[in-house]
């Protein structure tokens, strides 16, 4: 599926993914190869986030801490703020790179790349 020349690459449903909670998914590079990089879909009380899911520091990948409310990397304990994809703690010095969404009027929800 594609807009605007760019493709559109189904995450899942609204409906499925409560606030609070986070899906994981895979997006393409479009590279010769087909690699793939992974995401994070994050359900804010203010609406969904998604940023690329590896960590600007050492490219490992992030988690989402439902119980701090923070984008963390198990590699170096570093932090982001779910809202920005900013570090406010340990070695990463980037923001993560935000992914941009599109939701349709019966939830499902697509990353656009």
């Amino acid at each position: 599926m594609t807009e605007k020349g760019r493709r559109m690459v189904y995450i899942g449903n609204a409906k499925r993914i409560p606030v609070g909670e986070s899906k994981k998914f895979l997006y393409p590079l479009g590279d010769e190869k087909g690699s793939e990089r992974p995401g994070i879909l994050i359900h804010l009380e203010d609406g969904f986030v998604a940023y690329d899911g590896l960590c600007t520091h050492m490219q490992a990948e992030v988690e989402w801490n439902r119980y701090t409310g923070k984008i963390w990397c198990t590699l170096h304990d570093g932090m982001y703020d779910p809202k920005t994809g900013r570090p406010f703690l340990g070695m990463p010095r980037e923001p993560l790179k935000k992914i941009e969404l599109k939701i349709e009027e019966n939830g499902d929800i697509y990353a656009i790349v």
